[in-house]
């Protein structure tokens, strides 16, 4: 090995090699690969001047005016001078002791209506929500099944906002405790807290 290469070395090799002449080769190519580039990336002719033209700008469409519903004409008023007699107030009926019995249902309406007063110091916590909206779906759902609920919205240290749906109004455990029942009878986890 040593000989070949003192022999390459000295110019006895029998390959000779036209150093000008690759050179020329490769500027040669590296011509043709430049134009082949700027071929490929060049705008088309009209480009630019295409681009300095105004451009016309079309109005959006008017809206059309909303129809306005008319109201059938009002009843003629009577020529009494009588104002109308006030509604008819429902009559409440005064719940039995005997009516809130262990493991008996309750009827939630007349529960929370007789139960129920604002300067009362207890009331009934049905959960405890991260999301507003998700809160007032579950008030929206216990009205509709006739109890008093509420969202009261509470700042938890470390954890951030917090609304709390709640129901009612109670003087002390045991009033509060049918509710409780019929709650858990609802699937519900019901705590009694302080206002």
């Amino acid at each position: 090995m040593f000989t070949v290469g003192v022999l390459v070395g000295r110019g006895n090799a029998p390959v000779e090699f036209d150093i000008q002449q690759l050179q020329n080769e490769i500027k040669a190519l590296k011509a043709r690969e430049q134009t082949a580039e700027t071929a490929r990336y060049k705008a088309e002719p009209g480009f630019y001047e295409e681009l300095k033209k105004p451009v016309e700008v079309k109005a959006p469409p008017t809206p059309k005016a909303p129809v306005k519903k008319q109201l059938p004409p009002a009843a003629p008023k009577a020529s009494s001078n009588k104002p109308p007699p006030p509604p008819a107030k429902p009559v409440k009926k005064q719940a039995s002791k005997s009516e809130f019995k262990k493991g008996s249902p309750v009827k939630t309406n007349r529960t929370l209506k007789e139960l129920g007063g604002g300067d009362k110091p207890l009331t009934i916590q049905v959960s405890s929500l991260k999301y507003h909206a998700l809160a007032q779906r579950t008030v929206q759902a216990l009205k509709a099944a006739g109890y008093h609920a509420y969202v009261i919205t509470a700042i938890v240290p470390g954890k951030g906002v917090w609304h709390r749906v709640r129901l009612g109004a109670f003087a002390d455990k045991n009033e509060a405790a049918p509710v409780i029942r019929q709650l858990k009878a609802e699937g519900r986890k019901p705590i009694l807290v302080r206002k």
